[in-house]
């Protein structure tokens, strides 16, 4: 089944440091190179954090396939367990709203862009990486509240950086609620193992190792994937939020689109 969609795809990745976007690496390869669709990457901190050792995002984006990036300037610095200290101490959260809001609207023109893909906030994940996703269900939730005719609202995604084998879980911030089925969370996944060609050799854990080595970072990924962790999904999550702006087609986008990649890698 196709994607319901009659313009090119346009995806929003939105993530807290660069080379956070390797923990997407499959899904946007196989966005960009088998599906055709236009990738843009939104970084809100400065990357300071890891200056020493990592490489610069436009030599993945060459690998990926990313189209625009948008690098914020917020702080990469002390990890803590609480957010709002993050947004108190570190981070503007009112300028990377405005920014946000800004990016959404004219990032990709009159067209808008019709997913935005965020990191999965959870109690386990990274605190700039929970921080820069409810920042950015933050600003879907203004925008739903400013409806404008002219501002098209992307469905947004959570991307987990831990292997999860129960629900997500950050019940600080109703704004991370995963949209559920009986008590089951709608749940895709991108398998790692698919080919990435006609090649029986090259998969998506290989373009991943590429990716990573472009950055020079993210070795515990590599090694979950090399070691007993066995990292063979990347694991997606569609947010209740969505449903609040009465599109209802929204979830049967989300569920066509990885059923298309699911047949395009299974075929």
């Amino acid at each position: 089944m196709a994607v319901a969609l009659t313009t090119v795809l346009a995806v929003l990745v939105v993530i807290a440091h660069p080379d956070d976007e390797i923990l997407f690496g499959g899904f946007i390869h196989a966005l960009t190179h088998k599906l055709n669709a236009s990738v843009d990457l939104l970084c809100v901190t400065n990357g300071e954090g890891g200056y020493a050792h990592a490489g610069a995002s436009e030599s993945f984006g060459r690998i990926a396939g990313i189209r625009k990036y948008f690098f914020y300037d917020q702080f990469d610095l002390k990890s803590t367990r609480d957010i709002n200290q993050i947004f108190t101490e570190q981070w503007n959260k009112e300028s990377v709203i405005e920014q946000f809001q800004r990016t959404i609207k004219t990032g990709n023109g009159a067209d808008g862009y019709d997913i935005m893909l965020i990191m999965l906030p959870n109690v386990n994940s990274h605190d700039h990486h929970t921080a820069s996703g409810l920042l950015a269900l933050e600003v879907i939730k203004r925008l739903q509240a400013n409806q404008s005719p002219n501002i098209t609202i992307p469905t947004v995604i959570g991307g987990s950086e831990c292997v999860l084998t129960q629900p997500p879980n950050y019940a600080a911030d109703p704004l991370a609620q995963v949209l559920t089925n009986v008590m089951t969370p709608f749940e895709f996944r991108f398998n790692l193992k698919w080919k990435v060609s006609n090649s029986r050799f090259v998969d998506y854990q290989a373009i991943f190792f590429w990716m990573a080595a472009e950055h020079k970072t993210q070795g515990g990924l590599i090694n979950e994937i090399l070691s007993e962790h066995d990292r063979i999904n990347e694991q997606y999550f569609y947010f209740a939020i969505n449903e609040a702006s009465g599109h209802n087609a929204r979830l049967t986008i989300i569920q066509n689109l990885f059923t298309q990649l699911a047949n395009i890698h299974q075929n």
